[in-house]
């Protein structure tokens, strides 16, 4: 797993070999999607309130009893299905195991059976403090039921790189290097022909490539590359949407 410093983003390997790329939803952007779900919360059970408060205490014992299975299984409802209440979904956030695949159903019970945890001894004041003090912004649900909470970042269709033939390397590479020779051969047109040369020089010296062919043969990569990280992409996205 690579960290990219101050992104905050994380490639993640999957047991199939294929590498994601995942980014933490900070503190700002759960607290939005909190504030919007309270409210969504909020006007359910004032809608409820206006219908069942003509019916006496019989009409008082529904308003607790929807009260409180809004209040536990709100979340739970929603983030099974696809890991996002409305206000995640808003946010454009989701709920996803540590490896960034989909949470199960327990993983979600879990994480939303600790929230009081998280609200000692009031207004998540503990949980706030967990999420800050680790990288992914955990709170305490989140490190019992192993889940953490992501943006939801699309992914961008990168440049087409020159025609001309692909080259397969003869090293494994990490997603990152793969990532820097592409961004190579996608900016090799814009370069000065001194610049270009600098950096196929470096980029180049973990195949021992000889000067004269380095930048020829990087494109080559980038190419065989390029068609690499794309089914990668795509089998991350159809696997996260499962």
């Amino acid at each position: 797993m690579l960290n990219h410093g101050l992104e905050n983003r994380e490639y993640v390997k999957l047991p199939e070999g294929v590498d994601i790329a995942i980014t933490p939803a900070g503190v700002v952007s759960r607290s939005y999607a909190y504030i919007i779900d309270f409210l969504f919360r909020s006007l359910i059970m004032f809608v409820v309130s206006l219908v069942f408060s003509f019916l006496g205490d019989a009409g008082q014992g529904i308003i607790l009893i929807i009260y409180f299975i809004t209040s536990w299984g709100y979340n739970i409802f929603f983030e099974m299905k696809n890991g996002q209440t409305p206000g995640k979904k808003r946010l454009k956030i989701r709920v996803v195991q540590d490896n960034g695949l989909p949470a199960s159903f327990s993983q979600i019970v879990v994480r939303n059976l600790l929230r009081p945890a998280d609200m000692l001894p009031i207004g998540y004041f503990l949980g706030l403090v967990v999420m800050m003090f680790n990288s992914r912004f955990k709170r305490i649900g989140d490190w019992a039921a192993g889940t953490m909470v992501i943006y939801d970042d699309e992914v961008e269709a990168r440049p087409e790189l020159p025609k001309g033939n692909i080259e397969i390397p003869v090293l494994s590479l990490s997603t990152e290097e793969q990532l820097a020779v592409l961004a190579f051969a996608e900016r090799s047109d814009e370069l000065s022909d001194a610049r270009r040369s600098e950096l196929a020089a470096i980029l180049a010296e973990p195949f021992k490539l000889e000067t004269s062919e380095a930048q020829s043969m990087l494109v080559g990569y980038a190419r065989f590359y390029s068609g690499q990280l794309s089914n990668s992409n795509e089998q991350a996205q159809s696997e996260t949407v499962q």
